[in-house]
């Protein structure tokens, strides 16, 4: 198989409705979703067609997209954005390539650049039983917010939050840390010649 098409791939049209993904796209979702039912009820079919807020938690997280996809619109050329999509047994860095495709139309490439096995983190398990808390989890760098401003990698969150794995979890709230909004709000696709 062409190591390309291994890569997840997404498309929406000119309303932000999805028009196309892949079996990679389908898969990738599925290991960063919340819980298996929602997991499993990810599949092309029951993606298609609906709009790609569907798939976006946190209203911050919403507007950088959006802000995200009208450079994209607006230029014409394509933006990179680095993204953390870990899941509880591995550390994984994607750089998602938005790309202009005609009639306002737009392509994400998810491209894997980075991965690392690592002990289970139970923050990760979505399986695991959860409480009522929350916790902000910033959907481009994975840290967890443990106290206003403080931003922690996940297994340190976990740690000085004295989070017992035994015990019911909080639920991750996607957010972004104001360093990644940051530097989004600097992400400008390149120029065309």
């Amino acid at each position: 198989m062409h190591p390309a098409a291994a890569r997840p791939l997404l498309t929406i049209d000119a309303t932000d409705r999805i028009v196309f993904v892949n079996d990679a796209w389908v898969r990738f979702a599925r290991s960063v979703t919340v819980t298996p039912a929602q997991a499993q009820m990810l599949t092309v079919d029951t993606v298609i067609g609906r709009p790609i807020w569907d798939f976006v938690d946190g209203v911050q997280v919403r507007q950088l997209w959006e802000v995200l996809y009208e450079r994209v619109r607006a230029v014409g050329a394509p933006v990179f954005v680095p993204m953390r999509a870990d899941t509880s047994r591995m550390r994984r860095v994607f750089d998602v390539e938005l790309h202009p495709i005609g009639e306002r139309a737009i392509q994400h490439v998810y491209e894997c650049a980075w991965t690392e096995a690592r002990p289970p983190v139970a923050l990760l398990d979505f399986a695991s039983p959860r409480n009522g808390v929350s916790l902000p989890h910033c959907a481009w760098c994975a840290r967890i917010q443990i106290r206003v401003g403080v931003w922690e990698e996940i297994e340190d969150a976990q740690l000085l939050l004295h989070l017992d794995p035994a015990d019911a979890l909080p639920m991750l709230k996607s957010a972004a840390c104001s360093s990644c909004k940051q530097s989004l709000l600097k992400t400008f696709p390149a120029r065309v010649a």
